[in-house]
């Protein structure tokens, strides 16, 4: 059974909290729109939350804050736009058994519609997140919709490479990982492998690092808590993806880690509507994998 009620989270922040009697999202009326919890029902937070920009939020409605959670940002990242504030109220609705919550955005030369519709399964630990963007501008704008989870410090990532294949008759280049300038390859939080690139989230190093991957693999995990928080997408091929093709990134310094997933680059006249979709699963009892071999244990225990 799934219930939609009108509660609080961290004690005093409004949100809608969508439940199926196992896991929990939790969804803040007053901001965004921002899903700022993700778990189990009765367990950890899985997203990053922080307290500082979400206590001070009422006093500073004129300045950006990284409130944590689940986002829906525009691509390529801009420092106009992409840090525009959403810091007024959402308005929500429900529609069979999705919930949408949607925000208009208005600064001179940029006018649309973030819009995240909810549907979280029955019966499993599993939601469907649809995240669209509408050009209410009379000016067509050039843009790709781009989905940001800041995960809960101290966990694993995981992103999968293409199909790996022998030298013989495999001549061209499959995928590329590109990196900002801030990144740096020798940097202790790395686990190459040869399948697989694991990132280790530590709380004690502060300094940000960047990277994405072209790729025809569209999903992402990270371990904490001893559980799995994966989500996934569709990579559409020979599509124009912003940052040099890159539609599965991470992000991560001191404070959390992000999956990022992006749709691709789309001119949308007055009027027209993007839509970049993910699927969230969670999986109880999946510490972090160590090699390859357990990583595809875990998948294969998720498919079946």
């Amino acid at each position: 059974m799934i219930t939609i009620q009108q509660t609080f989270h961290a004690t005093n922040i409004p949100v809608i909290q969508i439940s199926n009697m196992k896991i929990d999202l939790k969804i803040s009326l007053d901001f965004g729109p921002r899903i700022l919890f993700c778990g189990f029902s009765g367990g950890p937070n899985h997203f990053f939350n922080r307290q500082s920009d979400l206590e001070n939020h009422p006093n500073e409605q004129d300045s950006f804050h990284f409130f944590g959670g689940h986002r829906l940002w525009v691509a390529p990242e801009d420092p106009v736009f992409s840090y525009i504030p959403d810091n007024q109220p959402v308005t929500w609705q429900q529609e069979n058994s999705s919930v949408i919550f949607n925000q208009c955005v208005k600064v001179p030369h940029f006018y649309l519609t973030k819009e995240l519709e909810i549907q979280i399964h029955p019966t499993l630990s599993q939601v469907e997140v649809n995240h669209r963007i509408t050009n209410l501008d009379d000016q067509p704008i050039e843009l790709a919709p781009w989905a940001i989870s800041q995960m809960a410090p101290g966990g694993l990532a995981v992103i999968q490479l293409p199909k790996r294949g022998s030298h013989i008759g495999n001549l061209l280049p499959t995928s590329s990982l590109v990196l900002w300038p801030y990144t740096d390859l020798s940097d202790s939080r790395w686990r190459w492998g040869y399948e697989f690139i694991r990132v280790q989230q530590d709380m004690t190093i502060t300094k940000p690092l960047k990277f994405g991957l072209a790729s025809d693999q569209g999903w992402l995990a990270y371990f904490n808590h001893g559980q799995m928080f994966q989500k996934q997408t569709h990579i559409q091929p020979d599509a124009n993806y912003p940052d040099r093709g890159t539609p599965i990134q991470i992000f991560l310094d001191g404070d959390f880690l992000e999956l990022e997933t992006m749709g691709p680059l789309n001119w949308l006249n007055p009027g027209q509507t993007v839509t970049h979709h993910e699927t969230w699963n969670i999986v109880s009892d999946c510490p972090p994998p160590r090699n390859a071999q357990q990583i595809k244990d875990i998948l294969e225990k998720l498919e079946s």
